[in-house]
């Protein structure tokens, strides 16, 4: 059974998820066109259209878009009154930032505890996993695809998606090392409710059986190419001498501006890839979207989170 969810950065955006399908003013000529293309591959696998059960809230990518307490209290109670299960996206954080998120995974444990629901939390920090595994064990753990270290980067995974590219290359790049034993035997000694995937150009190769213990997640329409602290969208009104110094003072332009990144080195490459503040982001292709969704199907416990906006 495929669990389907819709991941949204602010709480304005919440109004939105009940019907993803819909056309939406405030999406780019980007996010219009893989919201089409998506749902058009969505009904040709799962026959009709799917209403979302579980919200995803917050942030995968940026400290800076962490969201004030108050707001996720308002997101989560959205979420329960309206019957959807809460999903808490957090990045990776440092200094102030820390704290801020300490004081939102404790209200969320707290408030776990004492309903009795089931609340989530993305880690895309081995820091937060630990913390929270070990100081908040009310609330459930979704291993974010930032720590998934696949090879996405178009300019590489093009190359390992060729018919002439060596076997044992390509058998090597599909896999991923968390489904490792190791790191498995790992994973289980926490509250572990998901680990998260982004599709992958090449593909993924897929152990014999997946374990069946915890959810297996994929985002669409977006995956990851890279994220860092050094925000390019940031430090664009910066001189040359101050780009890439420390932390920006961040006024939100990422929320004003995307990127298209153009690779002149390989004009060939037909892989969209967008910038958007500290993270880049590839878009899928149609026969990704359809190859990836009839897998998910054939899965016995899996997710799809869909990202109505290209997601920072």
């Amino acid at each position: 059974m495929t669990e389907f969810a819709i991941a949204v950065q602010s709480i304005n955006e919440i109004i939105n998820i009940e019907e993803p399908w819909n056309s939406l003013p405030q999406l780019n000529q980007v996010e219009q066109e893989m919201q089409q293309l998506f749902f058009e591959e969505w009904e040709k696998v799962f026959s009709k259209y799917k209403k979302p059960t579980r919200i995803y809230f917050g942030s995968e990518f940026c400290q800076y878009r962490l969201m004030p307490l108050l707001v996720v209290k308002r997101a989560l109670d959205y979420c329960w009154t309206n019957g959807f299960e809460f999903t808490f996206a957090t990045p990776y954080v440092h200094g102030a930032k820390y704290e801020q998120l300490v004081e939102i995974l404790f209200f969320l444990n707290k408030t776990a505890e004492e309903t009795g629901k089931t609340i989530e939390v993305v880690v895309n920090d081995w820091g937060i996993f630990h913390i929270t595994q070990k100081k908040y064990p009310h609330l459930k753990i979704a291993v974010g695809r930032l720590l998934n270290k696949n090879i996405r980067d178009p300019r590489v995974a093009n190359y390992y998606n060729d018919e002439r590219a060596p076997e044992k290359g390509k058998q090597f790049f599909k896999q991923s090392g968390l489904l490792s034993q190791n790191i498995s035997k790992f994973l289980s000694k926490g509250n572990l409710a998901s680990i998260e995937f982004d599709e992958l150009i090449q593909g993924y190769e897929w152990p014999d059986e997946v374990e069946n213990s915890y959810t297996t997640t994929f985002h669409y329409p977006f995956g990851t190419v890279a994220s860092g602290s050094a925000c390019m969208v940031g430090f664009m009104d910066s001189e040359k001498k101050d780009k890439f110094r420390g932390d920006p003072n961040c006024t939100q332009q990422c929320q004003k501006y995307v990127f298209e990144l153009k690779n002149r080195i390989i004009p060939e490459m037909d892989t969209g890839i967008y910038q958007k503040g500290n993270t880049a982001f590839y878009t899928y292709k149609k026969e990704m979207i359809q190859k990836g969704l009839q897998q998910i199907n054939e899965m016995k416990n899996s997710r799809v989170v869909y990202s109505l906006r290209i997601p920072v």
